[in-house]
């Protein structure tokens, strides 16, 4: 009887590690947040445009150029400092028509055409114990979800290849390479406002890391290197005297001996 409950116990176990089952993976189909408010802006040139902020990003994605999923689905996850794989947690998850026709989730877990207020039986959700597996309406369109972050660094497990561009958080750069770190490195750069944007003319590798400073990291790096830079000098300054100090103590002390001799002739005894 033991044997048969370690056994059941082991095929679980191994189901779920595997990522077959649902059992251990996220909860991404929470009615509350997939129906989260939320505003994406559709109308941009780029394949993939992700803006973060404080606590959250958000992400417009054309899955017309999706690399990761089978037919008719998408797959989105992430990678935790063990860069083991986990489900993507999704809010506010939306996709609109190339037409302009925009599907959402409503309060009730129902997916609703915002035109029409028509529930439609399409952009299911599920996961596995490391991705959140989203059934795409068609083939063509954007898919757009706002998902957790925090820190000042972000690895983004691309869905999709081609343009991107990322709006750092409000007050922030990447530009120092010492406080900062842009992997694969961007294209191009501009500041709309309060924001540095960073693009991609052809974003074609798997993962995309970023590390950016605050704005006010700048003051408080300089303000720490001319204190070193004070401190070196001084130390140097510090040393240099104690030198001269023990020159002088050894003069009057009668230390130094000069070992000079005027005498150009040879020594003494070859004479």
């Amino acid at each position: 009887m033991d044997r048969r409950l370690l056994a059941a116990v082991a095929v679980v176990l191994v189901a779920g590690l595997s990522g077959c089952t649902a059992i251990f993976g996220a909860n991404v189909d929470d009615p509350e947040a997939l129906s989260a408010d939320a505003n994406y802006e559709f109308d941009t040139d780029y394949d993939a445009s992700l803006v973060l902020n404080r606590d959250n990003y958000t992400a417009v994605y054309d899955v017309s150029s999706k690399t990761v999923g089978a037919e008719g689905e998408i797959e989105l996850y992430t990678t935790d400092a063990l860069a083991v794989e986990r489900p993507l947690e999704l809010r506010g998850l939306q996709f609109r028509y190339p037409n302009g026709t925009l599907l959402r989730y409503n309060s009730d877990g129902e997916v609703v055409r915002t035109d029409t207020g028509e529930s439609v039986d399409e952009l299911t959700v599920r996961s596995t114990r490391q991705r959140s597996i989203v059934e795409l309406p068609a083939e063509e369109g954007q898919l757009a979800f706002t998902t957790p972050r925090n820190g000042k660094q972000l690895t983004v497990e691309t869905p999709v290849n081609g343009s991107y561009e990322v709006s750092l958080p409000p007050n922030t750069d990447a530009s120092i390479p010492l406080l900062s770190q842009v992997r694969p490195e961007n294209d191009d750069r501009r500041e709309v406002d309060d924001r540095v944007i960073l693009t991609w003319e052809n974003l074609d590798t798997s993962v995309l890391v970023l590390r950016w400073y605050l704005d006010r990291d700048i003051w408080l790096f300089g303000g720490l290197a001319a204190i070193a830079t004070v401190l070196g000098l001084l130390g140097g300054a510090y040393y240099y005297l104690q030198i001269q100090r023990a020159k002088e103590r050894r003069e009057t002390e009668g230390i130094d001996i000069d070992t000079g001799d005027d005498n150009d002739g040879p020594p003494p005894g070859m004479r």
